[in-house]
């Protein structure tokens, strides 16, 4: 990271994963996430207007006082969340680019541009959706406790998720992020209707964007949306991840790979002696020790390394299946250097 001249204010911070390949295969993996910054914020008073986190990187414009301050800030979340993703999924390591991009934002203006750049990079990955309607990007929680599903009735709703909304009301009053363990059985029982609802009680109560100062930006959330999607808002002062790539594909391949015997939730999946940036094409002789497939749920430790055999299967079934590009594929499968 190139050194320059620190100033008190807002910053815009992009974080892209250490390999550039795919950090978050799971709602887990997010929230464990966002828990941790949420827990870093709310104890050091630090208050982001713009949070969002994609597939294999993240954005964050938020204050700091000093560059000592931001770093420390970068480092801690980095450091805690790589100690718990490395455990769930058997891994050591970095998880995400030491050397994040940063740039300095004064002056109104700039704030609400990076602010609507950061809202809109949902939309920019996934096609025909409002910026709003990603859900990662935090928007929509302005304005509601539980924008993407039903609100919850206490008569009716299971003892599995009352136990785990007890459990993230204490922890949010300690100011203890969740880990994977709080994602075990208990959240296996609930339906999808009760994930819904749990990720957004999560959500809302770790909530630490700052939104006072949002709303006098743009002086109502109607306003927010907006101006949101009638411009894509800007970053002229680093290159941010702006690869060719729909995220839709990325959501189909996990549920491919489920389908197929591959939790990724579990798992991280490798190929054997793989090669930089394209994958191989199918029907190459393996030159990898074959592994066998693990069906959903195993429980061994370490990422799952498959053969050629089981690696081309996988990308004939991305490519015809969900039309998922070559790209797509290599970040998906952790290929590109």
């Amino acid at each position: 990271m190139k050194k320059f001249d620190f100033h008190s204010g807002y910053y815009h911070i992009c974080q892209l994963s250490a390999d550039k390949g795919i950090i978050f295969y799971s709602t887990a993996d997010i929230l464990v996430y966002y828990t941790i910054v949420s827990v870093k914020c709310l104890k050091e008073s630090i208050k982001p207007i713009g949070f969002t986190v994609m597939f294999n990187h993240t954005h964050l414009e938020a204050p700091f006082r000093t560059d000592t301050q931001m770093a420390s800030f970068m480092n801690s979340t980095g450091s805690t969340f790589a100690k718990q993703y490395n455990s769930h999924y058997s891994l050591s390591g970095p998880v995400f680019n030491h050397n994040y991009n940063r740039s300095s934002k004064y002056g109104d203006k700039r704030i609400r541009d990076t602010f609507i750049y950061i809202g809109n990079n949902g939309k920019e990955k996934i096609p025909s959706i409002k910026a709003e309607d990603y859900k990662f990007s935090f928007i929509k929680y302005l304005s509601s406790s539980h924008p993407f599903s039903e609100e919850i009735d206490f008569r009716t709703a299971s003892p599995e998720l009352l136990y785990l909304m007890q459990e993230v009301v204490t922890r949010r009053r300690k100011l203890q992020p969740l880990n994977y363990s709080f994602f075990g059985e208990k959240y296996e029982e609930l339906s999808e209707k009760e994930r819904l609802q749990l990720t957004d009680f999560i959500i809302s109560a770790y909530f630490f964007l700052d939104k006072e100062k949002i709303l006098s930006l743009y002086g109502s959330y109607e306003n927010v949306l907006t101006a949101m999607n009638a411009v894509s808002g800007s970053e002229h002062d680093f290159k941010d991840d702006s690869s060719k790539e729909n995220y839709r594909h990325y959501f189909s391949m996990i549920a491919l790979c489920k389908r197929m015997g591959y939790d990724v939730s579990r798992h991280r999946l490798t190929k054997a002696q793989g090669k930089a940036f394209l994958p191989v094409p199918c029907g190459k002789k393996s030159q990898g020790k074959p592994f066998s497939a693990l069906p959903c749920g195993f429980d061994d430790s370490g990422p799952v390394v498959l053969s050629e055999k089981e690696f081309n299967k996988l990308v004939y079934a991305m490519r015809s299946e969900i039309g998922a590009s070559d790209y797509e594929i290599a970040k998906f499968f952790h290929l590109l250097k």
